[in-house]
């Protein structure tokens, strides 16, 4: 399964920070850092696996807990529709 970037999300700065909300929903989710890499690597469609291993070529950590926050980061940007998933 692959993830991208859903067409309907709008991107906006919010201070030093980007936010990505879907026009139909209410309310914004504002993306720290870790969330904004994931977020624009998801430009193109990456396998979980694939996106794991960018993570840890960029972030410094347990490479548990990053497997961990990444489940929970594409779990939430699916339940609010901000990306979508391929075959």
């Amino acid at each position: 399964m692959f993830y991208k970037q859903s067409d309907q999300v709008k991107v906006k700065k919010v201070g030093n920070n980007m936010a990505l909300y879907v026009n139909d929903q209410k309310g914004i989710h504002v993306l720290n850092q870790t969330a904004l890499f994931i977020w624009e690597a998801l430009q193109e469609p990456f396998t979980f696996d694939e996106l794991h291993y960018m993570l840890g070529e960029v972030f410094e950590g347990d490479k548990t807990k990053m497997k961990e926050d990444l489940h929970e980061i594409l779990d939430l940007f699916l339940r609010y529709d901000l990306v979508c998933t391929e075959t």
